[in-house]
C-alpha cells in the first residue's frame, strides 16, 4: 500500500478556477470528490490503499481546501463544469468517480449530464435522486429533519459564515464530530476548521448550501429528476449507522436507475470515509477496479 506521504500535490487551473489536486499511482483513473466541510484530505487513506492499482486523483472543490474561493459559482452546473474542465486539463476522457456528501450530489448531476465521461460511479452517504414520497418515507423524513437544522443556519447570509468561522467554531466542530461512528482524526478536524477561518471560505460554504445543497434536495423532493434515467453503473454506499436519511429513501425503480445498487457498510455513519476507510477502499476497488 502507498503511504499517504507519497501523494503528489499540485495546482491545476480549469474553468477559470485554480484547483488544488492530489494524486498518486498510474493506470485506470479514479476521481474523488469530497464532502462538507472537508477537502481532498478526506480521501488520503482510501487513495493510499488504491494507488498501487489505479491513478487516484482528488481535488479541493470550489471554495474548499486550498482551491480558490471566488465570490460566485456555488451552484451545481458551475461545479459540474469545474470537474469536466479538470478532466479535460488532465487529459482524462473517461473516469471512475467516487464522491461523498455534497460531492455526491454533484456526481449524480455529472453522470446525468455527461454520461460519456463517467465509467462507473460510487456515491457515499447520498441516495440516487429519485424519491417515491410514500407515507412511510414522509414519516421517516420528518423524523430525520431535526438532525438537519444546521443546513438552514449555514445557508443564512451573515449568520452562517460567522458561526462557521468565528470564535471556537463550535458549529464546524459539531458537524465533524456529531455524525461520526469512529472519532475523526484530530489533525483532520483542525485542518478543516482552520480553512473555514478564512472569511472568503466561510462565505463560500454558506453560498454552497444556499446555491447547491439545499436546492438539490428540493429538486429531489419535488421529483425534478424523474424521467432522467441514470444509466451509469452506480454503487451507493451508506454507513449502517447513518441516521440522516431513512432507509426507505434508498428504494429505486428500475426505470430510474437500472444499473444502481445500494449497500450498507457496518462500522460507519455519515462520515463513512473517515469512519471506515478500509471498507470504503475495498468496496470501491471491487466495484471500479475488478
Amino acid at each position: 500500500m502507498t503511504d499517504v506521504t507519497e501523494l503528489r500535490s499540485r495546482t491545476v487551473t480549469a474553468n477559470g478556477l485554480r484547483m488544488h489536486v492530489i494524486e498518486a499511482g498510474a493506470g485506470e483513473p479514479v476521481l474523488f470528490l469530497h464532502g462538507f466541510p472537508e477537502s481532498s484530505r478526506e480521501w488520503a487513506r482510501v487513495m493510499a490503499s488504491l494507488a498501487d492499482r489505479a491513478h487516484v486523483i482528488a481535488l479541493d472543490l470550489r471554495g474548499a481546501g486550498s482551491s480558490e474561493a471566488p465570490p460566485s459559482g456555488y451552484d451545481a452546473p458551475t461545479v459540474v463544469r469545474d470537474v469536466i474542465a479538470l478532466l479535460d486539463e488532465l487529459g482524462i476522457e473517461r473516469v471512475n468517480l467516487v464522491a461523498h456528501d455534497w460531492g455526491a450530489l454533484v456526481g449524480f448531476d455529472l453522470c446525468l449530464a455527461h454520461p460519456d465521461r463517467v465509467r462507473r460511479y460510487v456515491a457515499i452517504a447520498v441516495p440516487a435522486p429519485y424519491f417515491d414520497m410514500t407515507p412511510a418515507l414522509i414519516a421517516g423524513m420528518a423524523k430525520a429533519m431535526p438532525h438537519l437544522w444546521f443546513q438552514w443556519v449555514i445557508a443564512t447570509p451573515g449568520i452562517g459564515p460567522r458561526l462557521l468561522s468565528g470564535g471556537r467554531q463550535r458549529l464546524a466542530r459539531w458537524l465533524l464530530r456529531g455524525f461520526e461512528r469512529r472519532p475523526m482524526d484530530a489533525a483532520d478536524v483542525e485542518a478543516y476548521v482552520t480553512t473555514l477561518r478564512d472569511p472568503a471560505r466561510a462565505r463560500a460554504a454558506s453560498k454552497l448550501y444556499r446555491g447547491l445543497i439545499l436546492p438539490a434536495f428540493m429538486k429531489i423532493m419535488r421529483g425534478a429528476y424523474r424521467g432522467r434515467t441514470l444509466h451509469t453503473p452506480t454503487l451507493v454506499l451508506f454507513g449502517a449507522d447513518d441516521a440522516l436519511l431513512p432507509k426507505d429513501a434508498m428504494a429505486l425503480r428500475p426505470e430510474d436507475a437500472p444499473h444502481t445498487r445500494v449497500e450498507f457498510v457496518p462500522g460507519g455513519a455519515h462520515y463513512l470515509v473517515d469512519d471506515n476507510p478500509e471498507q470504503v477502499a475495498l468496496r470501491v476497488a471491487d466495484f471500479v477496479l475488478a
